[in-house]
């Protein structure tokens, strides 16, 4: 296959597959760069700061199911990609990458939402006290901006 080779429509269709099994996304790392509301975030960095946190408040909780949100739809974008765009087997394999890396960040913000696994949680990790919480801290202000 030459570099400019379209993906053929059965490995298109076998990537898109792929992303409907249950645990797809398991072992797959989030990405460090995403873009979110024409703004390019660190997405690996965001997750991080949240999961580190000692405590999550009512509005920590409510600002993570709207950034879930947003990823759902980013991960929805991607599968679009997939399914519509020319894409190269590599540009293909690196847009399935991203969708199960944003899959995987969701499903680490879905734990914290859920009450008893949060306790779960929170009860048996290690507490990193020096994790800056910034980058979260200016996204959730960001949201609160324009009325998410």
């Amino acid at each position: 296959m030459t570099e400019n080779e379209e993906i053929s429509d059965r490995e298109r269709q076998k990537l898109l597959n792929r992303l409907h099994r249950s645990l797809f996304w398991v072992g797959k790392q989030i990405p460090r760069k995403i873009k979110l509301n024409e703004k390019e975030i660190d997405l690996h960095e965001v997750i991080w700061e949240i999961v580190n946190r000692p405590k999550l408040e009512k509005d920590d909780l409510r600002d993570i199911e709207l950034f879930m949100g947003m990823l759902i739809d980013k991960e929805k974008e991607y599968e679009k990609q997939l399914e519509n765009e020319q894409l190269s087997p590599d540009d293909a394999k690196k847009v399935f990458d991203l969708a199960a890396g944003v899959r995987r960040a969701i499903m680490d913000l879905k734990e914290l939402t859920t009450p008893s696994k949060r306790k779960a949680i929170f009860k048996d990790r290690h507490i990193c006290k020096d994790v800056e919480t910034d980058k979260w801290d200016s996204l959730t202000d960001e949201l609160k901006k324009k009325g998410c």
